[in-house]
């Protein structure tokens, strides 16, 4: 999908600490190399949950194979020794399998560099999916909890607003800096 409506940005990317009824998940993302001077990124779009017609599939696995298939092309805008720089802004952070799949890809493909923005934490006290964000983390990817800014960023290059401009929510700073805490906890500590 190349946008989202406005009301599910609003409801998917609502930075709650305990979302209830929000089952889907949405990457807005750019790829972009790491050396170039276009002002545009070469590709950028959404991506959600693959349940129909097939076999339900995270996001995150839909956007890898998405890449896959794109490599070809998208190693032609590349200089030489360019590495691809991928950012995610995300409703939902990775759970543990599909943390491994990005890690997975990055070990086979050295010349992509990862950043992740989310939205909410997934099961944040879940010692499984607590693992997978620090195996991402060591696999290199910048882990972040989206800001303000970020949520704006994505507003004005991602949602179909019709020209309207973005309405931060009451709460939008304090959860930004709850799971700001809880992130930064995540990957420091190594018990959990």
């Amino acid at each position: 999908m190349e946008q989202l409506y406005r009301d599910y940005f609003y409801f998917h990317f609502y930075n709650l600490h305990n979302a209830s009824l929000r089952f889907g998940c949405y990457i807005c993302y750019h790829v972009e190399g790491t050396q170039t001077h276009l002002p545009m990124p070469f590709k950028k779009g959404v991506f959600e949950n693959q349940f129909y017609p097939k076999k339900r599939r995270h996001t995150e696995l839909c956007f890898i194979s998405w890449f896959r298939n794109q490599k070809k092309f998208l190693d032609k805008m590349l200089s030489p020794g360019e590495k691809y720089r991928v950012t995610w802004y995300m409703s939902w952070s990775p759970c543990i399998n599909c943390a491994n799949a990005v890690v997975r890809f990055l070990e086979e493909n050295e010349n992509a560099d990862w950043r992740i923005f989310v939205a909410r934490l997934y099961y944040s006290n879940s010692p499984e999916h607590r693992l997978g964000l620090r195996r991402l983390h060591h696999a290199g990817v910048q882990m972040n909890i989206m800001s303000s800014e970020d949520f704006e960023y994505c507003w004005e290059t991602f949602v179909d607003h019709q020209g309207t401009p973005f309405f931060p929510w009451d709460d939008m700073d304090e959860n930004y800096e709850r799971l700001s805490m809880t992130l930064e906890d995540i990957l420091q500590n190594q018990e959990n």
